[in-house]
């Protein structure tokens, strides 16, 4: 058997105390829940960001392509824009139905007003109760879509009266 010195086996003590001091601040790093969230946020962070990056690339490749399609189709450019044009006039068209029918019933006109107003009155409470307490959005979303939908329901009836 070796004999040992009394430094020499303090020497040891100290050097195990330090490596294990180093391993228990190094697992405290580990397990901190500070430091948990930190690396969690961290790889949500990087997750999103290469979500976004595939996402953009793949927007751009789509949308390129979208234009070397156009470019070998001119007729397919010029069907599209004239369905474009078409869409459009049609919605300045029913716009004017709309305005000369409410003109013509001046009842049906303030029914409707009526509606958009109590809509509008509907989105701003609800909005203002979204603010003082999340849990009556729903509450609020709900009456604005009944709103809504008395609204569609009241138009339809007066366009089977109109008719």
């Amino acid at each position: 058997m070796t004999s040992t010195s009394s430094d020499e086996i303090r020497s040891d003590i100290e050097a195990t105390r330090a490596r294990l001091g180093s391993d228990l601040d190094q697992l405290s790093d580990r397990v901190s829940p500070h430091r948990v969230a930190g690396r969690t946020a961290q790889d949500l962070r990087r997750r999103v960001s290469s979500t976004t990056e595939t996402a953009r690339h793949t927007a751009d490749q789509a949308k390129a392509t979208m234009r070397r399609q156009l470019d070998a189709h001119p007729q397919v450019t010029a069907s599209a824009e004239k369905a474009r044009q078409t869409a459009g006039s049609a919605a300045g068209s029913a716009t004017q139905t709309v305005h000369r029918q409410l003109d013509a019933h001046p009842q049906v006109a303030a029914k409707v007003q009526q509606a958009r107003d109590t809509a509008g009155s509907a989105v701003s409470t609800s909005r203002q109760k979204a603010a003082d307490n999340p849990r009556t959005t729903g509450l609020a979303a709900g009456a604005a879509a009944l709103v809504a939908l008395l609204v569609a329901v009241l138009w339809r009836r007066h366009g089977a009266d109109a008719d």
